[in-house]
């Protein structure tokens, strides 16, 4: 092969490999953000009493690298309110989520494969499982996640400065499965699944 065409050859497949190394780059976007703005909603629909909590610590991270992604997340139980600080101690027991000896609940994935890459403004809907730890017991449970990237603009830096992963996930949650029992007095007033909504964010910028 001549040395022109050696030339010639490298610099078209340059440009491929280029390419090709962009795409499968990963990126990272840390879940910890200063302003506490994210939320984790919970529900517990009982036939006597609705329930409602509400946590605003979400620490973890997420890694998206082509059409797959990985990540952990952590709530710390003591952060779950509910508006009455007698059932916020019931909540907080050894009867319940014992905070003292499983202080942080964990939501983890790995290697989800998503449904396209994601793109720009493109909420992309995602339906998957992870793996729920709460009161030292890890399950499987089923998830629904709508997933949008967000550029960096001047607007968006009043927010966080770099690129933004936003969250938005909704999944149930049986008690007894994770060692919740409820009392015979409280199967009226406790529902027997939590119903759980999630809204993050998450950016480079943050620190872990």
């Amino acid at each position: 092969m001549s040395s022109r065409l050696t030339v010639l050859l490298v610099a078209a497949l340059l440009p491929l490999a280029a390419s090709a190394q962009a795409k499968s780059a990963a990126s990272q976007f840390n879940f910890n953000d200063p302003g506490t703005r994210d939320t984790v909603s919970l529900t517990l629909d009982a036939p006597l009493e609705l329930i409602h909590g509400l946590s605003n610590s979400i620490k973890g991270s997420v890694t998206v690298e082509g059409t797959r992604a990985s990540g952990r997340f952590t709530v710390p139980v003591k952060s779950l309110t509910t508006g009455n600080p007698t059932r916020d101690g019931h909540l907080q027991n050894d009867r319940w989520l014992d905070a003292a000896k499983y202080p942080e609940i964990i939501f983890e994935f790995k290697d989800v494969v998503l449904p396209a890459a994601l793109e720009p403004n493109k909420p992309l809907k995602i339906n998957t499982k992870g793996k729920f730890t709460i009161r030292g017991v890890t399950r499987e449970e089923p998830v629904e996640v709508t997933a949008t990237l967000i550029k960096e603009t001047a607007e968006t830096k009043n927010r966080a400065a770099g690129d933004l992963l936003r969250l938005r996930a909704r999944f149930l949650i049986p008690l007894e499965a994770y060692g919740i029992k409820r009392t015979e007095a409280l199967i009226l007033k406790v529902a027997e699944t939590a119903e759980v909504s999630v809204d993050a964010w998450g950016s480079a910028s943050f620190k872990l």
